[in-house]
Parts: structure tokens; C-alpha cells; sequence
């Protein structure tokens, strides 16, 4: 038998289909009918194992992309998709929230309001006193929630299944599908939300046949090749609803034979999972119609907002017809950048919808001459997080090796913190804007918040409008940062021993440093109280003289080395760089901040908490840990400094700003205003300034604190785990009760006490010797003179070689008992006789 084939396939070499017909032929006329019902039969039987071996490969093949289908429905379709994703939204007890609002944060995360199917993330539903949310079915958590509201304002009870719990968890956010584009606010879409006549008109120009073909249609294929004579012709393209689904959310844009058959198979699976609705649903939501402004327009609903200013429902059929004409063209048929192509392609819908009988040809005639109109407001504020999500795609390929094209990547941002810093930054803006209208040019701002145990970023505002500026001044701007970098100061020399309460001159000095250099500093405005201050004092009332004294008893070397270590450039060493001379951002500055509430360990800023899989809950470990930069100890005396700061220093505008939380921060003027400052859960910088480095004229306590204040009274409001009643102490921390005039130890008749947090041994170890019982010196010391003749303040003389503190009174300019204090800071208790 093998050698009769072989005769027949010519020794392997290749024939003629006719040749080898006309063998055949010859073979069957040729040979015994035994032998030519055994050759039917191997051919048959090959043709069976073909047919087997291809219907297998089929199988195989559609076992394949149906897990794929599966995967995508069990993590959730709207929110498994390569791209950008906001940290997940955490519901909790107490938090002040609406019912508006939630509801608004569910169809954003793709819950849709009814019975759902398992392609959206879950279901909700409004009663009377609560709203109840079923998450998707194939989550971890299938069971009902039920959310209980305190009037309308806050919530005030969680149960899932009845069971009282603390917090329930959102799906996360879409930030951005595409690397290079913004998303703007979009929420979900159900096929019951869809009009009518914008379901005609997409269903008349894009797939005909949707609600009968089985996800692939052979017939519109052929229809398409043979009818469609020209891009504006009535006619449809030849992938069906389905396959485009598939095509924007599974597959790369390659034109490619095997695309293709992708295409086919995970229509064909799509369809035997989801329901008709579910699909057209999801391609309304999905489907790209171009872009306005920095932010891409993506779904039917944010269409509507974008362009036409107005919910979905109230479309009418000249709009509903434009956005179903923009699908197969988004750029080429924009009613915003090409009106006339745009109304041509509107008309073209209008024709395929009377050819389909959804409409008839009295109502085109009342609309085609219309000219197509688009809102004015671009709405720049629909965008989420623009400059957040260019940093993290910045991020992630330079330092993950991901891409959000192929990855799914969930970010650290805080959607509701990051509208509250939005919110904040355009308020403080405006006032600005109303109260200052002699600025020659709009200011500029920046607002970076993190989490200060994790280093995690929860908001970021990169500018004033994202749209007419892309640079992100919260990372990339980098300004003299000016008496917020004075906490550094302070620091470095606690670090080296110094005590707050050593006594500094609060006078007009002049410093030699490099042995013959001259530097001679001033206050802020020229203002000098004329005497000695504790340092404390020159840290919370941001007094410059002090603070260089300070930094140069400390040794400028150490503080350059100690900033380098927070996190921050490295300045140059010149006594200037005390008083914040060398630039820095706005990120590196909150970063360094957060070492003060962490127990002086550094944080390193993170914007990616996961790629691929969500993020677990996180709990912080000692990797992500920088370096212990300063004890515990002199971070929280530095924390304890700038409480003070707000309570009555610089910044004492926002005291009891945020009710029930402990606060801490710094004010800093340069040519621009800052404000750095912290609660024990939340760190926040804002700058506020001009781009090209124009002299802004404002302190930091009018330009950038007022924002500072509003974001963290909102954040703190919002979510009250963000703040604490008080900073974590550490061990070796003590309070005294010191004289603020003096340094020491106070006593009952001390009249201006302050309470410190000092270790044991830079605590002050002698009483107040300017208000205590002084030494009697025959009848002429302090104790005896009379209530009515002693002045209020004690009077700063310099002799030769000391600076002393005398008494007067009305009778006598000076007193015989008085502190002598010598050059190097020592006093000493003194009269007449020495």
C-alpha cells in the first residue's frame, strides 16, 4: 500500500491538483475494489483526525481566551483593565459623609444602582435610613453592607450581613487606561440609563445586528465589504459591538491575522457569559470619544458632560446622533475642534436611523441645517489627579519597570483628599486673586500630603490649571524654602547637645565665619526684642539672628550633613543656609517633615502601592524605613517647638483651626510663601508663588497657610483617623515648666510660664533667677522693692565682657542684685560686694 501512495504522490514530489485528480483517477480504475474501499477509508479517517485534531486546537484555543473572559469578570471588567488606579476608598464609622456623596463614590468605582451582574463591581440601593451595597459576587466579600447615616451627614453604622463591622472597602477608582492621556470623573453606566434614541443611533452605525448575532457576525462582514463604499457612507464597519468591546479592552491595537482571530474567540466567549444589555452597557461605558482640553473623554455619560454640559437622559436626537458618529472617528468627527465634519457625520447617523425605522424623515428635516453646538466650560476640574498620575507614570517606568499600558498599577492618591487639596489650593487662589488685585501676575501653587509612617502620597496638586501648564511644581520646582527649613537647624543642634533653653541675643549681630568673612543677618521686617531669648523662642517666632547664632555654635557642616540625610539637597556652607537658602521641592520638604512625627526615622515618598494584584492591607515594616536620622527625642522636642509655632508663633493664625488635633508646623517667607506642618496621621506642604521667581510679597502665613489650613480641617473632618489628640511621646522625654523670659525653671511669681518637652539632660537645672526669691543684700535686693516700683521687664545692659540683667525700678535706675551672664552664655547671681 505504500508504495501504490507513493506512486501517487510522484515520490513526494509536488503535482497539480489536476494531474493528481487524473491519478487518482487511473488508481480506482486501476486497482481491486478491495483495495479502493481501503484507501476511502484511510482518507476518511484522516479527514476524521483532522477534523478532531482542528475542532480540539478550537477547543483548546477557546478554553484559552474563555479563562481570560473569566479572570476579567472575577476581578471585576470596569476595574481589571491595564492602567491607573486610585487606592481603594475606605468607608468607616464616624466619617463625615453624605448619602449624595456615597453614592456618587459607588457609581464611580463601577456599582451600579440595581440588581447587577457580575460585571460591575457591585450593586446598591437606597432605603430609607441606609444605603445597602452588594459587592460583586466573585469577591472575597459576597455578603450585604449596609451603610447607616446620622443625618444625612456622617455614618454612624456599618453591618455586613447584619454583623456589626468597623469599615468596608471600596473597588479602586480608574485613574488613567492610557499613559499618555488624563481620565476625567466618570461613573458607571447601566443599559437602563441609556436613551433611547442614543442606543438607536449607536446600535444604527456601528452593529445593526447586535441583539441577534452571537458576537462575531459573518453576515455584517460581508455586508460591510460589499456596501460600504466611503467613510461617510450609512453603511457599518465590519466588527460588531462585541468585538470592539474586546478589542478596547483586551487586545493591542495591531492589525494582525492573529488579533484578529483573538478578536473572534473572546467575542464568542463574552457572549455566553454576559447578557446583551450587560455588553452594550459596558461599551457605552468604555468606548473612547476623544478629548478636550488635558482630559480624554471617555463613555457615553462623560461625553454628555463634556461636550453638551448635560446629564445622559436629556440628549436630544441631534446629540445623541453626534456622540454615535464620533465612535468610528473620535478627533476626525469632534464637535470641538471640526464643527462642520462633525455636523456631515451627524447627518450621516441621522440617515442610517431612518433607514433602520428608529426615526423618520420629518424629524431629520427639522435638524440637519442645525449647526453642532458644544458647551463652553471645558470643565478643567473634571480631571483626576493630572499631575499625580504623570508622576506615577514617570515613576513606574523609570523605577518599576512598569507600564500602565500593560500593568495594572494602584497608586497611594486619596480621591477625596486629593478633591479636598484641589478644593483648598483654588480657594486660597482666589482670595488671593481678590485681596492682592496689584500682583502683576497670577500666582502659582503646589500642594503635596502624605502619610507620614508610610510615606505614602494621598494628594498632589501640581498647579493652578493642569490644562494651561503641565509642570508639576510639587516635584519638580524646586524653591529657597526659607524659615521651613529652620526646623532642620534646631535639630542638628539638639542633636550636638544644645539645650532649648540656652540664651541666644535677639539683636542686630554681625558673625565672622572662614576667619575673616562677614555675615550680618536680619529679622524678618527688622524687628529685635533687644534681649536674650531661649532657642526655643528663635525657632517658634522664626527670629534669624538666633537661628544663624545657632547654626554656627552648631558647626554649618553638621547641619548640611543632617539635611542631606532627611532627604534634602545638600547646602552649600555659608551661614545663609539656616535661613533656607538652598532650593527644594515641595515633596522633598513633606518627606522630611514626616521624620519629625515618625521618631526621627526618614520616609522615603511612595506613590505605587501594588503592580498587578491589589493591594493587600498594608501595615508598615522596617524595610520601608529609611535611616534613623535623628533620636526620637529631638524629633518630638522639634515637634513640641512647632505646636508652639502654631499656638502662638508665626503661624498662630490656624490655632484650634482643626478641633480635637494636635498640630505642628512652620511658616517660611523667601521670594515665595510656604507652610509645612503635620498632625500625628498626615503631613502637608503648600508653596504658593510665581514661575518665574517675581518677589510674591506675602509671608508664609498670608499666602500659604490659609490653604494649609482649609485642606487639613477638611481632611481631619472627613476622616478623623487622619489627626490625633496628641503626638506619640517617646521615653527620656520630661515637661517642665520654665520662665519664658529667662530659661529657667519657673516659679509662682514667673509671669510668662510656657510648659516644654526636654530629655533630662538639656532640661534646665536652676530656677528663675529675673522673678524668683533673689538673696537679700542689706535690704537693697530684689525681694524689697516695693510691687508699685518694679517695672514689668528687666532691662539688657552690656558691659564690657557680659550681657547683664538688671532690675530697675522707679526710684533707682539699677538695683545691686542682678545676673551676670559672660560671653559663653554662663550666669552668675552677683551684687555690689560681687
Amino acid at each position: 500500500m505504500a508504495i501504490e501512495v507513493t506512486s501517487i504522490s510522484d515520490s513526494g514530489r509536488a503535482i497539480s491538483p489536476r494531474k493528481f485528480a487524473g491519478r487518482l483517477s487511473s488508481f480506482f480504475h486501476n486497482h481491486p475494489r478491495s483495495n479502493r474501499r481501503l484507501l476511502l477509508r484511510s482518507l476518511c479517517g484522516l479527514f476524521a483526525i483532522a477534523m478532531i485534531v482542528g475542532g480540539d486546537s478550537l477547543l483548546t484555543s477557546y478554553k484559552y481566551y474563555s479563562r481570560m473572559i473569566d479572570a476579567r469578570l472575577a476581578s471585576g471588567y470596569l476595574t481589571s483593565r491595564p492602567g491607573l488606579y486610585a487606592a481603594p476608598r475606605l468607608l468607616q464609622v464616624g466619617q463625615k459623609l453624605s448619602r449624595a456623596d456615597l453614592i456618587v463614590s459607588l457609581r464611580r468605582a463601577g456599582y451600579v444602582q440595581s440588581e447587577g451582574s457580575n460585571v460591575w463591581s457591585g450593586s446598591f440601593r437606597e432605603s430609607v435610613s441606609a444605603i445597602e451595597v452588594r459587592p460583586n459576587s466573585n469577591q472575597a466579600r459576597s455578603g450585604l453592607v449596609t451603610i447607616t447615616f446620622d443625618g444625612d451627614k456622617k455614618i454612624s453604622e456599618l453591618t455586613d450581613d447584619g454583623i456589626l463591622v468597623e469599615s468596608f472597602t471600596l473597588e479602586p477608582e480608574v485613574l488613567s487606561n492610557d499613559p499618555f492621556s488624563k481620565a476625567g470623573k466618570r461613573e458607571a453606566v447601566r443599559f437602563s440609563d441609556i436613551p433611547p434614541v442614543l442606543l438607536h443611533a449607536i446600535l444604527a452605525t456601528e452593529d445593526r445586528r447586535f441583539f441577534q448575532h452571537s458576537g462575531v457576525d459573518v453576515f455584517g462582514i460581508a455586508r460591510a465589504l460589499l456596501h460600504n463604499a466611503g467613510e461617510n457612507s450609512p453603511g457599518q464597519g465590519g466588527s460588531t459591538i462585541t468585538q470592539q468591546l474586546v478589542k478596547n479592552t483586551y487586545l493591542t491595537p495591531e492589525r494582525t491575522l492573529r488579533r484578529k482571530y483573538a478578536e473572534a474567540m473572546l467575542s464568542y466567549a463574552l457572549e455566553r457569559r454576559l447578557s446583551k444589555e450587560d455588553i452594550f452597557a459596558l461599551y457605552c461605558n468604555e468606548v473612547y470619544l476623544g478629548q478636550r482640553g488635558a482630559v480624554t473623554v471617555r463613555g457615553v455619560e462623560e461625553a454628555s458632560r463634556v461636550y453638551f454640559g448635560k446629564e445622559l437622559k436629556n440628549l436630544t436626537l441631534a446629540e445623541a446622533a453626534t456622540i454615535a458618529g464620533m465612535i468610528q472617528g473620535p478627533m476626525r468627527f469632534s464637535p470641538l475642534h471640526h464643527p462642520e465634519t462633525s455636523q456631515a457625520r451627524r447627518n450621516v447617523v441621522l440617515e442610517a436611523m431612518v433607514r433602520d425605522g428608529w426615526i423618520d424623515a420629518d424629524q431629520v428635516a427639522l435638524i440637519v441645517n442645525e449647526p453642532v453646538l458644544v458647551t463652553a466650560s471645558s470643565h478643567p476640574e473634571n480631571s483626576l489627579a493630572p499631575y499625580f498620575v504623570d508622576y506615577v507614570n514617570r515613576t513606574a517606568d523609570s523605577e518599576l519597570d512598569a507600564s500602565p499600558a500593560s500593568q495594572r498599577i494602584y497608586t497611594t492618591i486619596d480621591l477625596d483628599l486629593q478633591q479636598l487639596a484641589e478644593t483648598a489650593i483654588k480657594r486660597q487662589l482666589e482670595r488671593l486673586g481678590q485681596a492682592h488685585k496689584n500682583l502683576a501676575a497670577k500666582p502659582q501653587a503646589a500642594l503635596v500630603a502624605l502619610d507620614p509612617k508610610t510615606g505614602n502620597v494621598l494628594a498632589m496638586v501640581g498647579g493652578r490649571d493642569y490644562a494651561e501648564s503641565q509642570l508639576n511644581r510639587a516635584t519638580d520646582a524646586r524653591r529657597q524654602p526659607g524659615s521651613t527649613f529652620k526646623p532642620f537647624v534646631y535639630a542638628a543642634a539638639l542633636e550636638d547637645g544644645m539645650s532649648p533653653v540656652q540664651m541666644f541675643s535677639d539683636s542686630p549681630r554681625e558673625f565672622v565665619y572662614n576667619r575673616n568673612q562677614l555675615y550680618r543677618p536680619a529679622n524678618f521686617g527688622g524687628g529685635y526684642s533687644m534681649r536674650d531669648v531661649t532657642m526655643r523662642t528663635g525657632l517658634v517666632k522664626s527670629l534669624n539672628v538666633v537661628t544663624v547664632d545657632v547654626a554656627l555654635q552648631t558647626g554649618l557642616a553638621r547641619i548640611a550633613n543632617l539635611a542631606e540625610r532627611f532627604g534634602l539637597p545638600k547646602p552649600e556652607r555659608y551661614p545663609s543656609l539656616a535661613l533656607g537658602t538652598k532650593e527644594v521641592t515641595p515633596l522633598e520638604l513633606a518627606a522630611a517633615y514626616a521624620a519629625f512625627v515618625n521618631g526621627g526615622r526618614r520616609v522615603k515618598p511612595k506613590v505605587v502601592l501594588s503592580v498587578g494584584e491589589p493591594p493587600a492591607q498594608h501595615v508598615t515594616n522596617e524595610e520601608e524605613l529609611d535611616a534613623q536620622v535623628i533620636s526620637p527625642t529631638t524629633a518630638y522636642m522639634i515637634t513640641n517647638m512647632l505646636s508652639d509655632v502654631i499656638a502662638h508663633g508665626t503661624a498662630r493664625a490656624s490655632r484650634d483651626a482643626v478641633k480635637g488635633t494636635a498640630t505642628a508646623g512652620k511658616t517660611g517667607t523667601s521670594r515665595d510663601g510656604w507652610f509645612v506642618g503635620y498632625t500625628p496621621n498626615l503631613v502637608c506642604a503648600v508653596w504658593i508663588g510665581f514661575d518665574d521667581n517675581e518677589q510674591l510679597g506675602l509671608t508664609g502665613a498670608e499666602a500659604a497657610l490659609p490653604a494649609w489650613t482649609d485642606f487639613m480641617k477638611a481632611a481631619v473632618e472627613l476622616k478623623p483617623e487622619l489627626g490625633g489628640r496628641n503626638f506619640n511621646c517617646p521615653e527620656g522625654i520630661k515637661f517642665v515648666e520654665i520662665d519664658a523670659d529667662f530659661g529657667g525653671i519657673s516659679t509662682l511669681t514667673c509671669p510668662h510660664r510656657e510648659l516644654i518637652a526636654v530629655t533630662e539632660r538639656l532640661a534646665p537645672n536652676v530656677e528663675c533667677l529675673l522673678h524668683g526669691n533673689l538673696p537679700d543684700s542689706g535690704g537693697i535686693g530684689a525681694d524689697h522693692v516695693a510691687e508699685g516700683d518694679r517695672n514689668d521687664e528687666p532691662v539688657l545692659t552690656q558691659h564690657s565682657t557680659s550681657r547683664v540683667l538688671v532690675f530697675p525700678t522707679k526710684n533707682s535706675p539699677l538695683i545691686s542684685t542682678r545676673v551676670d551672664v559672660d560671653s559663653r552664655g554662663k550666669r552668675t547671681l552677683v551684687n555690689d560686694m560681687r
